[in-house]
């Protein structure tokens, strides 16, 4: 059971958000090249060529900070660890003894979770980390004190596979 080797990496995956940001890159970015370099004013009421730059830079520090998010996933014979960067910088170690139970379930980022990333949900739902991966599977981890953590993943069969096996060698007592 110590074979256990599986990693995945999730980054950040909503069209809607890349198409606003890279509308917004455009648009200042025009209004650059138009006020600052062709000198003819942005608009009929144009902004200082100082505050062009500054609402530009701040669109592309959103691009690379979206560009950065990504939902890392790793389960070894130890258990399971998670990051989600650039929220949390040191990976959590969930060893199997501390878990009640784990599957693969379907679920509703925003009907359960109020969105994606790291989200609390009710008292039912728990806690999810999710990258709105194009699949709606997590993997849900019911701690031995009663709390829930779901964790997305895009490789849903995969996690089936080696949690079915965990469960099997008696790592996760269900129902204990």
């Amino acid at each position: 059971m110590n074979n256990i080797d599986f990693k995945e990496v999730q980054g950040f995956k909503r069209w809607w958000a890349w198409l606003a940001v890279a509308a917004m890159n455009g648009l200042f970015i025009y209004a650059i090249v138009q006020q600052i370099i062709l000198k003819k004013p942005f608009g009929s009421k144009p902004a200082p060529d100082f505050v062009l730059i500054i609402i530009e830079l701040f669109f592309l520090l959103l691009l690379f900070f979206l560009l950065q998010i990504k939902l890392e996933t790793k389960i070894t014979g130890t258990g399971i660890y998670y990051r989600f960067f650039p929220f949390q910088f040191k990976e959590t170690l969930i060893e199997w003894h501390e878990l009640k139970d784990a599957y693969i379930r379907s679920y509703d980022s925003f009907n359960e979770y109020g969105g994606w990333g790291i989200r609390t949900g009710s008292s039912k739902t728990g806690k999810a980390m999710n990258t709105s991966a194009s699949s709606n599977q997590g993997l849900q981890l019911q701690f031995n004190n009663g709390k829930l953590l779901l964790i997305g993943t895009a490789r849903p069969d995969e996690i089936k596979g080696i949690i079915d096996a965990v469960i099997a060698s008696g790592k996760i007592n269900r129902g204990v």
